[in-house]
């Protein structure tokens, strides 16, 4: 007979403890006859009634005599069936219902799986935390609960191997599929030989931990963009003086790269007329300990040794025990304002000097005087109106370039990222349409075929427009690289020409070929060079009637090397031919204007020119040059300089 244990709920008992009995008994064959010390332990104190629950109930849980030689499972059984109300009645003398109410009202979940990574037993945190009920979860693979990535980074820890897995972060899957942080520990199981007979995880939400993370990483960035893109100087400096850091607008007025600046005296940068002063102030500051001090003016020596006067408001931070940790510093420019009160104070002294001199029966020039210096005093106060205005419109200017520079960013980034997407679905698609055309899945009938054609053909096209669009948004942005080489010309027309070949037979039309024996070798981008005359070509193919021919032709003028492709479609008129390479621009006859906007985008990189010339009705001729002598060197360096 089975022993008994005492429950409330015996709706699954003999069943579950039935299913694998087969299965355990074999594997029972195979382990030794001696069992391991805490396998004899458990044995005997579950005959001895140890391990009975005291709950009182009507029903009782009987575990099969299959599985008394089974401690894991007759505790499993235990684990199964009691209810949560059985707490109130268990003997806390018990070690193994102390273990149980640990187990049960852990604030971490707890599973346990058997050899085939099911989940076996679990907590009650557990179906809170995953939000699926017992039903849902008995039996289930545990792999079900994590993406994929995250459970092959797991398998890749090889933890069966090892034994035991520390503080682990992953993800898991709720219910609704909404994906959760964290952080697990997984220990493995074994019998007394050593076969692996299940594992037991502990995991620990960390959804909070990764929410603060992610807000203390953006209020970061958010000070440092506020502190490196305000309008106005900053500068950090230590209880000494020395600078530990500046600003975007501080390094701009001075001339001058960070790392060249930081660890400097700041008063190397004040006039030597005040740098004494500014030193005796600066101690006085420190010593008075207080936050804020007021503004002073101090005259500054910028780039070109250009004196500046600017207005200072130094605030002080302090430690715990009431020292001075950092001061920071904010510039405000008065030069401009000083100037014109100096002018004024000198204009107003003279106007004083001659109405003095000018005394007595002269008062009608007095008053004449007099209304000219208040008309002079409102015309500077205008002034000072106007100078506010465009300071204030200078400022927002900064600002919204600041905001366009991060819109770009995030567009150059959202491109990346979409383009890849799109690119690993389109690669997909390809190569389930490569399987259909070779009958790799069984036999297709010609509709079929040239559907597939259809959907292979563009899938190429869009493939290269997503390539076409990357590639401006990396021109735009100035992030495209490129990998200089030396290039034989005459073999790199011959590739160009071979790769538009079998289009340009889909027309019949001859590609016909003119180049300079006495072409030097060039360093260039091979690949690069070779996508411009590849779209200029393909731009021809597409433009010229059937049966016509295309020419290329290549020759060495002075420094540079020209390269022309000529087409006879009907043209381009003259007041679009200016505006073909422009990506906002679209030709109505459909050229396609992103291969244009490329090829010129490279051949500028390279220090060349590109052009059109074109006469409706006579066809077009496309011509670009690159200089003989390298802007890149071989290692990539560019020995020029280049604006796109």
């Amino acid at each position: 007979m089975g022993t008994l244990y005492s429950s409330t709920d015996t709706t699954q008992s003999t069943s579950e403890s039935g299913l694998n009995i087969e299965r355990k008994q074999s594997r029972r064959k195979k382990m030794k006859k001696e069992d391991p010390e805490i396998i004899q332990t458990l044995r005997q104190e579950e005959r001895m009634g140890k391990l009975h629950a005291h709950t009182p109930g009507k029903h009782t849980i009987i575990i099969p005599k299959e599985l008394e030689e089974e401690p894991l499972d007759s505790i499993f059984t235990i684990l199964r069936h009691r209810k949560e109300e059985d707490i109130k009645t268990i003997d806390l003398g018990d070690p193994i219902q102390k273990y149980r109410i640990i187990f049960d009202n852990s604030a971490v979940a707890i599973m346990l799986t058997d050899e085939n990574e099911r989940i076996v037993h679990w907590n009650n945190y557990t179906e809170q935390l995953l939000g699926l009920t017992r039903e849902e979860l008995m039996m289930r693979p545990v792999k079900c609960l994590y993406p994929p990535e995250e459970w092959k980074k797991i398998r890749s820890e090889n933890i069966r191997q090892k034994g035991i897995q520390h503080h682990m972060e992953t993800k898991m899957i709720r219910k609704e599929g909404t994906l959760i942080d964290v952080d697990i520990s997984l220990s493995v199981l074994k019998d007394h030989i050593g076969n692996v007979i299940g594992s037991i995880g502990i995991i620990k939400d960390n959804s909070q931990n990764k929410q603060m993370e992610q807000s203390l990483r953006a209020s970061e960035e958010k000070f440092i963009q506020l502190y490196e893109k305000a309008p106005v100087p900053y500068h950090t400096l230590a209880p000494d003086g020395t600078i530990t850091d500046v600003n975007e607008k501080w390094c701009n007025l001075f001339g001058c790269i960070k790392e060249e600046v930081i660890g400097n005296p700041i008063f190397d940068y004040i006039h030597g007329d005040e740098q004494e002063t500014a030193k005796a102030s600066f101690k006085e500051k420190i010593k008075s300990k207080k936050s804020y001090t007021g503004g002073h003016e101090r005259t500054y020596i910028i780039k070109n040794g250009e004196p500046r006067v600017f207005v200072i408001h130094d605030f002080f931070s302090f430690n715990e025990t009431g020292g001075i940790l950092s001061v920071y510093s904010t510039m405000e420019d008065v030069t401009g304002r000083k100037k014109i009160e100096e002018e004024f104070h000198k204009a107003h002294y003279w106007l004083d000097k001659k109405v003095q001199e000018r005394t007595g029966d002269l008062s009608k020039e007095n008053q004449v005087l007099k209304k000219r210096s208040n008309e002079y005093k409102r015309t500077i106060g205008e002034l000072h109106v106007q100078l506010e205005k465009i300071q204030k419109s200078q400022k927002k200017v900064e600002q919204q370039n600041a905001r366009l520079k991060k819109l770009d960013h995030i567009k150059s980034n959202f491109l990346n990222v979409t383009s890849h997407e799109l690119r690993t679905s389109m690669a997909t698609i390809r190569g389930y349409v490569e399987v259909f055309l070779m009958k790799s899945l069984g036999p297709i009938t010609e509709e079929q075929r040239r559907g597939l054609d259809v959907i292979l053909t563009n899938t190429d096209r869009l493939d290269q427009l997503i390539q076409d669009t990357v590639d401006v948004s990396h021109l735009e942005s100035g992030t495209m690289k490129f990998i200089p080489e030396k290039t034989d010309i005459s073999r790199l027309i011959q590739t160009a020409t071979g790769t538009i070949q079998p289009m340009a037979d889909v027309k019949q039309i001859t590609i016909m070929k003119e180049i300079d024996e006495n072409l030097p070798e060039m360093i260039i981008d091979q690949e690069r060079i070779k996508q411009v005359l590849v779209n200029l070509l393909r731009n021809a193919v597409n433009v010229s009637p059937e049966g016509s021919r295309i020419s290329v032709k290549v020759n060495k003028e002075s420094e540079e090397v020209v390269f022309e492709v000529r087409d006879l479609g009907q043209g381009i008129p003259k007041n679009k031919q200016k505006k073909i390479f422009d990506i906002v621009y679209q030709i109505d006859s459909g050229i396609e204007n992103l291969g244009f906007t490329i090829a010129q985008g490279v051949v500028l990189s390279h220090g060349g020119n590109i052009w059109v010339d074109s006469e409706q009705g006579k066809g077009s001729i496309f011509r670009f040059t690159l200089p003989i002598a390298p802007l890149y060197d071989q290692e990539g360096k560019n020995q020029k300089s280049c604006y796109l």
